[in-house]
């Protein structure tokens, strides 16, 4: 099972500054206590625990360091998704903590934030590993500004200089989710073409100035590095990664910030963003609501899908400014912050797709040859079972009754006297077993010599219909000859005595089968297997009494026929040697 995360959070308190001392703002509520943020009310207090807690005085290593980047980066390397970004009000110093501090033109040019010191910790990595993979770094950056997309690297960028008025489509797809299409790319091989690439889009954001910040971000920015690399020793081994860092607009209230006509309508837009993300992480931080997110309501909650509730390792930045008269929007940004941190992520390394088949499939055949090997072992230990019983079997054929009944006396008292009684109860059913298996043995050789015994006598019959038909052929013959000749004998006997000979013939030939010699030696035979069956059956009859009896039925149903045989043998006999001798006679005369 893959390994759940939950998203980290961690607020940052920035510093007053000095123009909100001089208007005599100043900060009574809020307080810090190691990992927790305290509250301060009238009669009682709040207190929100987060991972990480940075006061005022943390600086931007500090922040660094203290937010365990460094780990991050180490993931987009090994092929994880990664995504920061810093979440507050309007000037709360998200920019600031994200970017850092700007000059006149909107370049980052000193106090570099996580960004920066993130490109730079990236291809430090890089190098590290550059023995063991090859790696290609490319960046794209855009921004979300009144639900739309723009790309902050294009050659149009700014909504002054000539954007599209729909800005740029998104589609989804399986793997991504949610993709901008026509988004410029940008191949880098160092980190300093990563930042000037960063500063070119820093410069084309849009921002605007009112009473609560000089130099507000109007638009949401996604600045996303894409990671792949290739195994040097199995060029199949093909990995893909993204680092997403994001810097949200703040959060404003009218009211407060004095803003009309299109800077208003641009407030709107963000809070709308910002209320959808809000739902978004209120819905996946409450495990009993089943409610599905509305990722679709907003362009920020599509391209965040995976950062949010997705495969990702998230880190989250709530920036607080501290002042009495933020009350209620610092106190809405703690809540969100603890609602995200019970968030869980199932983070997934982006491996190949077809690498991941052809691990599945390794899988497939491991699991199967563990069975296959369970599966020999159990036919082993059957087999092995099923030789012990034969071996037992054929020692209790050879040995007698009496040296049998000696040895389970023996092995008896040996047992009772070595052995507990759940081990007599094993042997005395091992040795049940033992003679069901013999009395299964000798009913199915009982059964196989009364097989044989039928096929015999049916061969026997066949026997004597051939013998009946050859006589009748020769009674006829005889009949011809005698009319032919014209025999004294057959005028003094009555014309219904041939009909009555054959027909008596018939009979006896019916009952009888075979003819007298044939019979001599069926009978020899038959008596040498009676025998032999009579001394088996004699030691299965010691065993089994229904055997015994089984055996009795069959013999008692055998010798009668066999008495029958023999005397009509003997008829058929005088009779042909009365043909016999007429014939003689007849060709005698003839001559």
């Amino acid at each position: 099972m893959q390994n759940q995360q939950k998203i980290r959070v961690a607020v940052r308190i920035r510093p007053l500054l000095d123009i909100e001392k001089k208007q005599g703002n100043f900060n009574s509520k809020i307080d810090q206590n190691g990992q927790e943020i305290v509250i301060k009310e009238e009669r009682n207090k709040k207190s929100y625990k987060f991972d990480h807690v940075l006061p005022e005085t943390a600086s931007q290593d500090q922040v660094y360091k203290s937010c365990e980047i460094d780990e991050l980066v180490q993931s987009v390397i090994d092929g994880y998704h990664v995504t920061v970004f810093a979440y507050g009000q309007t000037g709360s110093g998200k920019t600031y903590t994200m970017e850092g501090q700007r000059d006149n033109e909107g370049i980052a040019i000193k106090h570099d934030g996580i960004i920066p010191k993130t490109i730079h910790s990236l291809f430090n990595k890089i190098k590290q590993n550059a023995l063991q993979r090859d790696y290609s770094v490319y960046c794209s950056y855009l921004q979300i500004y009144n639900e739309k997309i723009y790309d902050l690297l294009g050659e149009t960028s700014k909504a002054n200089y000539g954007i599209p008025i729909n800005g740029l489509k998104m589609r989804w797809n399986v793997r991504d989710q949610f993709v901008v299409e026509n988004l410029f790319v940008y191949q880098c091989k160092s980190a300093d073409d990563v930042i000037k690439l960063f500063k070119l889009g820093s410069r084309n954001r849009i921002t605007a100035s009112h009473k609560l910040n000089f130099s507000s971000s109007r638009s949401h920015s996604i600045f996303e590095i894409k990671i792949e690399s290739i195994d040097l020793k199995n060029p199949d081994y093909f990995i893909t990664s993204k680092l997403e860092l994001v810097d949200l607009a703040g959060s404003e209230r009218i009211s407060i910030t004095g803003t009309e006509g299109k800077q208003a309508k641009e407030s709107i837009e963000i809070n709308k963003s910002l209320m959808t993300l809000r739902q978004v992480i209120a819905i996946l931080s409450d495990t009993n609501n089943k409610t599905i997110p509305p990722y679709r309501d907003s362009k920020l909650t599509c391209l965040l899908k995976q950062s949010i509730g997705g495969n990702c390792f998230c880190l989250m930045i709530a920036c607080i400014a501290p002042l009495d008269i933020f009350y209620d929007e610092n106190v809405s940004t703690l809540q969100y912050a603890t609602k995200a941190a019970y968030i869980t992520n199932i983070p997934v390394k982006n491996d190949d797709p077809k690498l991941k088949v052809i691990n599945e499939l390794k899988q497939q055949i491991n699991s199967l040859k563990l069975e296959l090997s369970k599966a020999n072992q159990q036919i082993e230990f059957l087999s092995n079972i099923v030789q012990k019983k034969d071996n037992n079997q054929n020692i209790n054929s050879i040995k007698t009754k009496s040296n049998f009944d000696k040895l389970l006396k023996n092995q008896q008292r040996q047992l009772e006297q070595e052995s507990s009684e759940d081990d007599v109860n094993k042997f005395e059913q091992a040795q049940l077993n033992d003679r069901l298996i013999d009395s299964i043995n000798m009913v199915r050789e009982l059964l196989l010599s009364n097989k044989e015994m039928r096929e015999r006598e049916e061969q026997i019959n066949q026997k004597c219909e051939s013998m009946y038909r050859e006589i009748q052929f020769l009674q006829k013959d005889n009949f011809e000859l005698r009319e032919r000749l014209g025999d004294p004998d057959q005028s003094r006997e009555s014309h219904q005595k041939r009909p009555q000979t054959i027909r008596k013939n018939t009979m006896m030939v019916e009952e009888i089968g075979c003819l007298p010699e044939q019979m001599t030696q069926f009978q020899k035979n038959f008596q040498k297997d009676y025998r032999d069956t009579q001394n088996k059956d004699s030691q299965m009859l010691m065993r089994n009494q229904n055997i015994r009896a089984y055996s009795q039925r069959t013999q008692s149903r055998q010798l009668p026929l066999i008495s029958n045989y023999q005397l009509s043998f003997e008829e058929v006999q005088q009779d042909e040697m009365t043909n016999f001798r007429r014939r003689s006679l007849y060709q005698k005369q003839f001559k």
